[in-house]
Order: C-alpha cells, then sequence, then structure tokens
C-alpha cells in the first residue's frame, strides 16, 4: 500500500510538471505570435524597479534565499530576512522555467541553479530584469507556510504571477514564469497594484492556472 502511495503521488507530480509545460508551451506561441503585433504592455512596468531581494533587504534590514526544492522545470524557493539567526520567509516563490533555456542565458541560468537570487544575479551580468504582471490574488496559509512566515495558520497572503524577460544588447528573452506569496508585513494585495500597475491576464490563463495549481500543490 505504501509503495502504490508513492507511486501515486509521483504520478500526480508528473502530471503536474506536464500540464505546466504544456502551459509554457502554449505561452512562449503566443509570446512569438504577439511579437508580430505592434507592442503593447500595459502590464510591464516601467524599468529601474527596485528588486524583491532590494525590498526585502530595505526593509527588514537583511535578505537571503533558501532553495526548498529543485528541478529541471521548477525552483521553490524561501526568500526570507534574518534577525538574530531567526530567518522569516517574506517571499515563498515557486519558479517554472521553460522547456529549453535560450543559450545567451546559460551562464546567468547556472548561477541560479546553484542557488543564486535570481534578479540579482541577472542584475550582476548586465541584463535588466523586466516583469509582465499576469495576475493578483489571495490564498489562506498553509501549515508550511505559517511555519516559514512565523504566522497562523489562515492568514490572507497577496499572491503574484508574473512573467520574467530580461534585456540586453537589444535582445529581450524570457526566461520563466513565477508565483510569489508574500508575507503580510512585507506586501498584501492592494500594494501589488500599487507598485506594478494593473495585472493583464490576456491569453495566458492556462499558464497562469497552472502555475497557481503548482503554487498551492508546493506551499502544503
Amino acid at each position: 500500500m505504501a509503495f502504490n502511495a508513492r507511486a501515486a503521488s509521483r504520478a500526480r507530480s508528473f502530471m503536474g510538471l506536464r500540464t505546466l509545460r504544456s502551459a509554457w508551451g502554449a505561452h512562449l506561441f503566443i509570446v512569438a505570435i504577439a511579437a508580430l503585433a505592434p507592442a503593447q504592455s500595459p502590464a510591464q512596468p516601467p524599468t529601474g524597479e527596485p528588486l524583491n531581494s532590494e525590498r526585502i533587504a530595505a526593509k527588514f534590514g537583511s535578505y537571503g534565499v533558501e532553495v526548498l526544492a529543485q528541478t529541471d522545470e521548477l525552483r521553490v524557493s524561501n526568500l526570507y530576512s534574518s534577525d538574530a539567526g531567526t530567518r522569516t520567509c517574506r517571499t515563498f516563490a515557486i519558479v517554472s522555467y521553460p522547456a529549453r533555456i535560450d543559450p545567451a542565458l546559460a551562464v546567468p541560468h547556472a548561477a541560479i541553479v546553484a542557488g543564486g537570487s535570481i534578479g540579482a544575479v541577472f542584475a550582476a551580468q548586465g541584463w535588466e530584469v523586466r516583469k509582465t504582471h499576469l495576475h493578483y490574488g489571495e490564498l489562506e496559509a498553509s501549515q508550511l507556510l505559517a511555519k516559514l512566515m512565523g504566522i497562523e495558520v489562515g492568514t490572507r497572503l497577496a499572491e503574484h504571477v508574473y512573467g520574467l524577460e530580461v534585456a540586453k544588447d537589444g535582445r529581450v528573452l524570457e526566461y520563466a514564469a513565477l508565483v510569489e506569496i508574500h508575507h503580510p508585513d512585507y506586501l498584501v494585495l492592494d500594494n501589488l497594484a500599487e507598485i506594478y500597475g494593473p495585472s493583464d491576464l490576456g491569453l495566458r490563463r492556462d499558464l497562469v492556472d497552472a502555475l497557481l495549481a503548482t503554487a498551492a500543490s508546493r506551499s502544503r
């Protein structure tokens, strides 16, 4: 029975990753088609906005990243501040990589896979980080999130889904899609639109739905 339970769990995880990668494939096709149309990016913020790592360090006095789980397709990490040796998760982040990483991003991607903070790695290597904001929402803190964040189970938490692109030397490349779940002392739902402007789901509902399902599963 234990073997069957483990096999079923692995099957569910595999199907979830297949769904996410299929959604990524559809998303990348949409990006390719959109590139042929006149540029319109209502969800693209002005360049030069602070990185998540910079915001956390500025607000709480420190910043670190702990990779909790990682595969070729996915990274789950705890972006935390530290006080007297105690870590508090400020953002629970799930990163979904596309099936193929552009060769131009191989060096920063290797540093990120090794545990680097995404925005900081790209910035250090001369890339401009851009975000396309797809969805703002809320969810209730699970036992895992409550433990990492030092809050009560059921606390309402802001949830942010976006695509991450990087630009350099006239090229703009899509790197990943992310879900970030924030500590209420760091960011709440109203803050997201105030900081980033309106979200634009556009034609990417399948990608967002797959990411939200993965976030719900990985944050249990």
